[in-house]
């Protein structure tokens, strides 16, 4: 299996070790695990950018901001900022369309919603 060739890093992950092996456990297509992980990075990523906003709400791209600012290591590298607010922009678009679907707020999604929503 090619994805157990690559190891995981949880040290600075929003993802912890049981999510990424749920994720690995399914039957999704090797980029469809990828693109799994990633939209879960975003909603994990919108969840801590969120301590004490607006409930449920994905935040706005000035909070993105000041997250990314907090973040010493991100600093150093302004083309992965750049590449991290499109990965951003685009699961914020996803998560939005899929909560109101499921008439939840978009940061109370969970990965079993994900997931449901894949494997269908």
């Amino acid at each position: 299996m090619i994805e157990s060739a690559f190891g995981h890093n949880f040290e600075n992950s929003p993802l912890n070790k049981d999510d990424v092996n749920l994720i690995g456990s399914t039957n999704l297509s090797v980029s469809e695990k990828h693109h799994l992980r990633m939209l879960l990075h975003c909603l994990e990523c919108f969840k801590s950018m969120s301590k004490g906003a607006e409930e449920g709400l994905i935040p706005g791209k000035e909070v993105w901001l000041e997250w990314c600012l907090k973040n010493p290591i991100m600093l150093k590298d302004d083309e992965f900022v750049q590449v991290l607010f499109e990965q951003f922009s685009g699961a914020a678009i996803q998560l939005e369309r899929l909560s109101k679907a499921l008439k939840v707020a978009p940061l109370d999604l969970t990965l079993r919603d994900l997931l449901d929503v894949y494997q269908r």
